[in-house]
């Protein structure tokens, strides 16, 4: 009898163990393929483009990856020329500057770049994005494109101010 008290009383501990584990890991395991190394699971893939007011055209479907934090959202889709077109203009992103020659700084930091394996060609032009209006939840939005002509990257950052 005391054998299975003692078997029953670590198998028991032992559940709560791994389930605890398992809760904890879920807030820093990549359960989305889309999704780099750390993004947030405190809510869906589609909560967090809708929180950042931003949308995503059909065409980028299996071409987006992403990292979301709870104020900040990084994205980089590569498609061909005329869904990141689409993406520009359904997203109300507007060029302010000339094309400027890579390299450039992606994300908004040099080290954001590296985290995410993000690289500007000394090859390509770029073009630097801004959607100056957001009706909602107040959210500022830079992206920088390239100049593919088949295919071209997009690289988003958009936080809340």
């Amino acid at each position: 009898m005391r054998k299975r008290i003692i078997g029953g009383t670590v198998a028991l501990v032992v559940g709560l163990l791994v389930g605890t584990l398992v809760l904890q890991l879920r807030g820093t395991t990549r359960f989305d393929d889309r999704a780099y190394s750390g993004s947030s699971w405190s809510i869906t893939p589609e909560e967090v483009f809708t929180d950042f007011d931003l949308t995503l055209p059909e065409c980028t479907d299996g071409r987006m990856r992403y990292w979301a934090g709870s104020l900040e959202l990084y994205v980089r889709i590569t498609a061909p020329s005329e869904c990141i077109s689409q993406f520009i203009a359904i997203n109300r992103l507007r060029s302010g500057e000339a094309t400027i020659t890579g390299p450039v700084i992606l994300a908004d930091t040099a080290e954001r770049d590296v985290e995410f394996g993000w690289q500007s060609s000394s090859s390509r032009n770029y073009t630097r994005f801004r959607r100056e209006e957001n009706w909602k939840n107040n959210v500022e939005t830079q992206a920088i494109a390239d100049d593919g002509t088949a295919e071209r990257s997009l690289y988003l950052h958009a936080w809340h101010q």
